[in-house]
Parts: structure tokens; C-alpha cells; sequence
């Protein structure tokens, strides 16, 4: 839990005794590669802090899993939530699946609105928080726009250099918006 208080002191004025609160609400929760956190259609009810691990979120297209769409990716040291879900109380549009064993830690979203009404700062986090991945995805989409997918690709490994080698192709591939095939033969006109 050590890793969580770390973030939230190095990102936002976080007094000790609000840490205190949030910390009694969080309960470790660790997964396998390829687990299925949130299937797509189920609730969002936990607000998580992925400590170790990495993540995809994921949008199926039918029966064969191997069609799904890649729509993001986690790494360590964040928290996260199926957000649509979570904020609005209905099912989940997309799933979320382990890329790796991981560690979490989390709290359900009761002991966040009781962590709101006890604490000084953790609304304020929160309301950072969303509005910095707001920003992610705004970049993700403008990128998406306004790129080809070579220089997606290329900016990919620049900000991900881990990204590439622990993840499989099919997953950044899709990621990207383009086939596997695709994403080979950019990795050829690049290495």
C-alpha cells in the first residue's frame, strides 16, 4: 500500500490523517495474467490503484476474443476504474484484463463516497485525477486523428519503451488501429 500513499503524496497535498482514511478503505487484491478484472457489460464497483502490473482495457467485437479492440493500456503507480461505469452506476462498455500477474489495491465505490465525506483533500484528488486522464485521452484521440500509424507507433515505443516487449503485437496492433500484418511491416521499415 506503501506505493499508493507515495503516489497520491508526490502528486497532490495529502495529510497524513486523510491517508489514514483511505488506507483502511483499501484492500489488496491480486490477479494472473490474462484474469478478466471487469467483463464488458458487468458494473464498475471498485476504484483501483494498479501497484504492480499492467493492464488492458479491451471492447469486444463478437464471440472470437482475438477480434476485440485494444482501447488502452495501464502501467504501474495509477488509479483506475472502468469510469463510465463507476461514475454512472450502469454496465461497463468495454473489460479490463491482466497483461501480467498484478497487485492492487482498491476500494468500492460506497467506501469512496465515504472517504469524500471524511476527508479534506480526496475530492480534490479525485477531480485531478479525472481531469488528468481526460487529458490522456484527449491526446490519445487527437494523436489518433492527426497521425499516420507509423508515427503512432514510433511515439508509442518513445513514451513506452516496456509497452513493446511485454506486450503481444495483436494487442498494440489493435491499440493502434491496424492489423498485426500492418504493424510488421512498420516494424521492418523502422529496425
Amino acid at each position: 500500500m506503501e506505493e499508493a500513499y507515495e503516489y497520491l503524496k508526490a502528486n497532490f497535498e495529502i495529510t497524513e490523517a486523510d491517508w489514514e482514511i483511505i488506507a483502511s478503505k483499501m484492500v489488496e487484491k491480486r490477479f494472473k495474467k490474462k484474469d478478466i478484472l471487469l467483463a464488458p457489460g458487468e458494473q464498475e464497483n471498485v476504484l483501483s490503484f494498479l501497484s504492480k502490473g499492467m493492464l488492458r482495457f479491451f471492447i469486444p467485437t463478437g464471440e472470437d476474443k482475438d477480434n476485440d479492440i485494444t482501447y488502452d493500456f495501464m502501467f504501474e503507480k495509477k488509479f483506475f476504474a472502468a469510469d463510465e461505469s463507476f461514475l454512472t452506476r450502469t454496465p461497463s462498455l468495454y473489460g479490463i484484463e491482466a497483461l501480467s500477474d498484478i497487485v492492487l489495491y482498491r476500494f468500492t465505490y460506497e467506501d469512496l463516497q465515504d472517504i469524500y465525506a471524511k476527508t479534506g483533500t480526496a475530492d480534490r484528488i479525485g477531480r485531478i485525477a479525472h481531469e488528468r486522464l481526460f487529458l490522456e485521452r484527449s491526446h490519445r484521440l487527437y494523436t489518433f486523428l492527426r497521425f499516420s500509424a507509423k508515427e503512432r507507433y514510433e511515439n508509442l515505443v518513445k513514451e513506452n519503451p516496456a509497452l513493446i516487449q511485454e506486450i503481444p503485437q495483436k494487442y498494440i496492433a489493435s491499440y493502434l488501429g491496424i492489423t498485426p500484418q500492418a504493424l510488421s511491416r512498420i516494424r521492418r521499415q523502422i529496425y
